[in-house]
Parts: structure tokens; C-alpha cells; sequence
């Protein structure tokens, strides 16, 4: 050994992982800050009764700014995909797209988001995790379905509910069978 060999490179620390949480907290105090102010000078801003939707927004923007900027955590962008589903659907309530008397309409609009949450999570996370991707397609799947039984216009341009299952089927046991025979890295 020599007497001029440096001592070995310490590693830096590795900082504790970041909750989404006070981040969505943080940014809906602040904009609820910021209404309550212009509100109490008498701007007119909408009434919160019909804006509510802006913060399931928010918390997807939120978990879309901790996945790509500082957790890295799949989960993260698959919340970001269903809260910014989810609001856009509650924005298409209040402002009248649609109401909640006609909830069968909208309602396949719930696993279509969830499973594009699901298939979100997997693609960011690598497309390790079969079951994500499975969820996901069987949950599109299923909001297809309820829309093309809901309208006559999706009855002619999307196939049965069996072609349907058939492809979510043949995609999630085929990509599960890849999985089990594909080489380990």
C-alpha cells in the first residue's frame, strides 16, 4: 500500500424519500389561499361549488411533478393520470357537460380512468409488473364496454363485449406467459 493513496470516495447521502402528500396539501392551501383572497376583495371568480374539480387536478399535477422531479415512484404517475381523469370528469359535470342525473352515461368513465391509472403505474414502472398491466386492460375493457351498452354510436364502431374480453384476455395471459419464459436480467 502507498503512502499517497487517497482515502476511499465516501458516497453522499441519499436523501429520504419525498410524500407526495405535502406537496398536493401545499399547492391546494395555496390555491384555496389565493381564492379565498380574491375572493374577499371582491373579485369575480367562480362559485367553489362548480370549481371543486380544480383540486383533483391539482393533486395529479402534483403527483405528476413528484414523479418527474423527485420520487421517481410509478405509483405517482398513475395517481396522476386518475386524479386529473377524475377532475376532468368532475369539471364535466359542474359546468354542464353532463349531470348527475345521467350517471349511467358517465359511469363507465370510472374503471376507464382507473385502468388507465393501472396501465400508467406499469408502463413507469418499467412494465415489470404483469398484474398492473392486466388490471389496466381489464378495466379499460370494462369502461368500453359500458359505454358501447350506453350509446348506439360506440355499439357500431367498437366490437362485442366478447371480441372485447377475447383481446384483454389474450394480451394478459400472452404478456404473463412472455413474462414467466423471458430471460432474467
Amino acid at each position: 500500500m502507498t503512502e499517497n493513496a487517497s482515502p476511499p470516495a465516501s458516497r453522499p447521502a441519499t436523501p429520504a424519500p419525498r410524500s407526495r402528500l405535502p406537496l398536493m396539501i401545499g399547492l391546494m392551501a395555496f390555491v384555496g389561499g389565493v381564492w379565498l383572497l380574491l375572493d374577499s376583495y371582491g373579485m369575480n371568480i367562480p362559485p367553489f361549488k362548480r370549481m371543486w374539480p380544480m383540486f383533483l387536478i391539482l393533486g395529479g399535477l402534483a403527483s405528476a411533478v413528484d414523479y418527474f422531479f423527485l420520487s421517481r415512484r410509478p405509483r405517482s404517475a398513475g395517481g396522476a393520470t386518475s386524479f386529473i381523469g377524475f377532475g376532468v370528469l368532475g369539471f364535466a359535470i359542474t359546468l354542464g357537460y353532463t349531470t348527475w342525473g345521467r350517471f349511467l352515461d358517465w359511469l363507465p368513465s370510472f374503471p376507464t380512468i382507473l385502468g388507465l391509472g393501472f396501465l400508467t403505474t406499469w408502463v413507469a414502472g418499467g412494465r415489470r409488473d404483469g398484474s398492473l398491466m392486466f388490471a389496466g386492460l381489464v378495466m379499460v375493457g370494462l369502461g368500453l364496454m359500458g359505454y358501447a351498452a350506453r350509446f348506439d354510436v360506440l355499439q357500431r364502431i367498437l366490437p362485442s363485449a366478447q371480441i372485447i374480453w377475447a383481446f384483454i384476455l389474450l394480451l394478459g395471459g400472452g404478456f404473463l406467459i412472455w413474462r414467466t419464459f423471458a430471460p432474467k436480467k
